[in-house]
């Protein structure tokens, strides 16, 4: 399971990757509109070392469970980082 916090669209993608934070987003027909994210980074890095990126994840929002799939994760080449994250919800 991934813990995952609510993200103010408002604030800037800079400051939420400098606080240690990968901006991301829950999207799926089943919701009205995406659901605006940030995961910590050590936490995803580890995940995905691990090699538990495939099938479906349990994201764990606020005490709410989103069943997911890991959809794209973007990287920035140069600084060797994510970027953002894409998951799809599956319930």
């Amino acid at each position: 399971m991934l813990n995952v916090v609510s993200r103010d669209l408002n604030e800037k993608t800079k400051f939420i990757r400098e606080r240690g934070y990968i901006p991301a987003v829950i999207y799926g027909n089943q919701l009205d509109r995406s659901i605006p994210i940030s995961v910590y980074k050590t936490d995803f890095a580890r995940m995905v070392g691990a090699g538990e990126n495939s099938g479906v994840l349990e994201l764990n929002l606020n005490g709410d469970i989103k069943k997911c799939l890991l959809r794209e994760v973007q990287v920035d080449g140069v600084k060797d980082g994510f970027l953002h994250i894409d998951f799809m919800l599956v319930d």
